[in-house]
């Protein structure tokens, strides 16, 4: 029993420090992408946008190139629509939210984008 329990709990406690690492992977992933297809809006002057597909597990960033970028399985996610970001400014005209949900930590992840400046606030909030 004491070498089964050497054997299974670094295992239980890697798995863990696994799941949480690919949700910091991908919100990092997420915020470079954004920032990726708002510049490359300013910087081609063509509109570029982010697509969240249907089934809600995979966003597509759309600039020269597409990024796919797949939501880890610890995350749940709002639906959101697709996210276009002007040519020339970067700006996002919609202004609408992407909230995510990470269970685990009980913690809601909201990207709010501001007016007519192509920049978004990240707000963490407590969801127990």
């Amino acid at each position: 029993m004491v070498v089964t329990l050497f054997i299974a709990l670094p295992s239980i406690v890697i798995k863990d420090t696994k799941e949480t690492l690919d949700v910091i992977h991908f919100f990092d992933h997420f915020e470079k992408n954004i920032l990726a297809t708002q510049q490359a809006a300013i910087t081609s002057n063509k509109k570029t946008k982010m697509i969240q597909k249907d089934n809600t597990q995979q966003y597509y960033f759309y600039t020269d190139t597409i990024e796919k970028l797949d939501l880890p399985k610890d995350l749940r996610a709002s639906r959101s629509k697709t996210l276009y970001f002007n040519s020339g400014s970067g700006n996002n005209s919609s202004l609408q939210n992407i909230h995510f949900y990470w269970d685990k930590n009980e913690q809601q992840i909201t990207y709010r984008f501001l007016f007519a400046r192509g920049h978004y606030e990240k707000n963490i909030t407590s969801i127990k």
